[in-house]
């Protein structure tokens, strides 16, 4: 009678030990889809934030400005009329509509300005 009940201690010791294994391992697997989407999601915002910003100086005409904050970590990308943000490898992509950029920069705070040839060019501030 003894024995028995050892060996179903042990076995449900076991069991409990089982799962904890499984969710330590969901939870490692939860933490990295939360940073990924935290990441992805960071760049859609700087990217918008940088397209508004493009947009914005485009409408208004040569010679006018805007100033974008973007957190650390961001890195920029430029081509024709897209814009792309990467963060943490996460990539998220914009067009802008009227204007195209001709230089790009990576930082944390950026002047979107329009230049005389209708071209935007994103510098660090």
């Amino acid at each position: 009678m003894r024995g028995q009940v050892t060996v179903e201690y042990l076995l449900l010791f076991s069991l409990a030990l089982v799962l904890i294994a499984f969710s330590i391992g969901a939870l490692a697997v939860i933490k990295d889809t939360e940073g990924q989407l935290t990441s992805l999601k960071q760049a859609q915002i700087a990217v918008a934030s940088i397209k508004s910003a493009g947009d914005s100086a485009c409408a208004l005409g040569s010679g006018n400005s805007r100033i974008v904050e973007l957190e650390w970590g961001v890195e920029l990308e430029c081509s024709g009329n897209e814009v792309g943000a990467i963060v943490n490898g996460q990539k998220a992509i914009a067009e802008l509509v009227h204007c195209e950029f001709s230089s790009c920069e990576s930082g944390g705070s950026f002047r979107v300005v329009n230049n005389e040839f209708g071209e935007i060019e994103v510098e660090e501030r």
